[in-house]
């Protein structure tokens, strides 16, 4: 694992849409800095930080070996990746690693040391606490999905000495059981709701239920993804009422239940990545036929998720190019009710209400209901929607692999490939990470 120490960078200064300013305080060390209410919150902030810095891999890994898009020869790795040539040597892949467990350590920090505030009150630092460890369950969730069993660190990384840094990995179960036992203190201590323009990019409860659908769906314990889907429905309805493109143009919409904020200062390259040149981009990854020839005549995403210019489609669901601050949208509605839709079609079929979530969100789309007859057909067709509703927003790869599609959509036979190999740079670093995943 990536040496991280426990002297950390921690931003202290929010801005009006709860994201941090650049300006770090140098060499600032836990035990001085949490001794007041205030350090707790700038903790927390810090890690949101972190969220920050992975959400355009968040995006990049869940679509790039897909067939909604394509990489090209700007990026030699993102190419390789897009072609399904998945090899331990691929420095994207050491990024994503790396990320995401700082990121953790930088939550265990909060987890470990706001309990010792004097003066603050036990909920106050619980509703901090939920938030590290929101973050904490759903970075977990990314890395196992990915790279199947990783590390388990629950304590800061205190110490400079190579062999403390060196920890073997922990059993996919275990895992699990970490991030559950996480996700339960979230749901039972996050707010309802913050304040500010950005109020979707704090942890809250209906995120923390949102979270625990994915999860649960991915998992195929469908009346756990049911039940925690209904706890987002109490909260948030089940009807969608933003436009479609509005979901992209206007941040934090009323359907937005989690999003990664970016601002001028705190910037991402998604647009950039996506984007024409004439539109201040580089269109690294380019749109795949096959997804946009997939779409029904009428289906108002289309036209919302794609423009043309250059003599070739774009994806445009990013489109600040000038000023990269899209915000990336990490649970919504949508999502939600499909999982919801699945779970109950799984339990039982025919299901009305799985077919009347469905149908909802083909009505957004401006298409017409639908009544498959059969869960197989069902499932086609709910799949379908899961691809156009969401795509670009970072689940493509882990809906294909969840379902055992691997083979059907990509061509993929050795189901090895489920999961990514562990980088090689880790590997060097730490022995204790092995052996590989099978097949690398």
């Amino acid at each position: 694992m990536k040496r991280i120490y426990l002297i950390i960078f921690l931003y202290l200064t929010v801005s009006s849409c709860d994201v941090i300013e650049q300006e770090p305080i140098d060499s600032v060390s836990t035990q001085v800095l949490f001794t007041r209410e205030s350090d707790a919150n700038a903790a927390i902030i810090g890690t949101y930080r972190h969220l920050a810095n992975l959400g355009s891999n968040y995006i990049y890994f869940a679509e790039l070996p897909t067939k909604n898009s394509k990489g090209n020869a700007l990026n030699r790795q993102f190419e390789q990746l897009n072609n399904l040539i998945i090899v331990a040597d691929n420095s994207q892949f050491t990024g994503l690693w790396d990320q995401q467990f700082v990121l953790i350590n930088s939550a265990n920090v909060v987890i470990k040391n706001v309990p010792k505030i004097p003066g603050m009150s036990d909920a106050a630092k619980n509703s901090v606490i939920a938030e590290a460890r929101f973050l904490r369950a759903f970075t977990y969730f990314n890395l196992i999905r990915y790279f199947g069993a990783v590390p388990l660190v629950t304590e800061p990384t205190e110490s400079p000495d190579v062999a403390a840094l060196q920890i073997s990995r922990t059993p996919v179960a275990d895992v699990y059981t970490q991030i559950i036992a996480d996700l339960d203190f979230a749901k039972l201590n996050l707010p309802e709701t913050h304040t500010g323009l950005g109020r979707t990019a704090r942890a809250t409860k209906a995120a923390a239920y949102a979270l625990g659908a994915r999860i649960h769906l991915t998992r195929k314990n469908y009346a756990l993804a049911i039940a925690d889907a209904n706890q987002v429905a109490s909260r948030k309805g089940e009807t969608l009422s933003v436009a479609y493109a509005n979901l992209f143009l206007t941040k934090n919409s009323a359907e937005s239940i989690f999003e990664i904020n970016y601002d001028t200062q705190l910037q991402n390259n998604l647009a950039t990545t996506f984007l024409p040149g004439s539109l201040s981009g580089t269109r690294t990854i380019e749109v795949n036929n096959d997804i946009f020839n997939a779409y029904e005549t009428g289906d108002l995403r289309k036209d919302a998720t794609y423009g043309f210019a250059n003599a070739a489609n774009y994806m445009k669901k990013y489109s600040r190019g000038g000023t990269r601050d899209d915000n990336i949208i990490v649970f919504r509605i949508a999502e939600v009710m499909l999982a919801k839709a699945e779970a109950l079609a799984e339990t039982s079929y025919p299901s009305a209400d799985a077919l009347k979530l469905l149908n909802e969100v083909r009505r957004r789309a401006g298409l017409a209901a639908i009544n498959p007859a059969t869960l197989a057909a069902f499932r086609t067709a709910l799949y379908k929607e899961r691809r156009l509703e969401l795509c670009f927003e970072g689940h493509e790869w882990h809906d294909i692999v969840r379902t055992g599609r691997l083979q059907a959509v990509l061509g993929i036979t050795d189901n090895n490939k489920s999961i990514w190999p562990v980088p090689s740079v880790e590997l060097a670093r730490n022995p204790k990470l092995l052996p590989q995943n099978p097949g690398y």
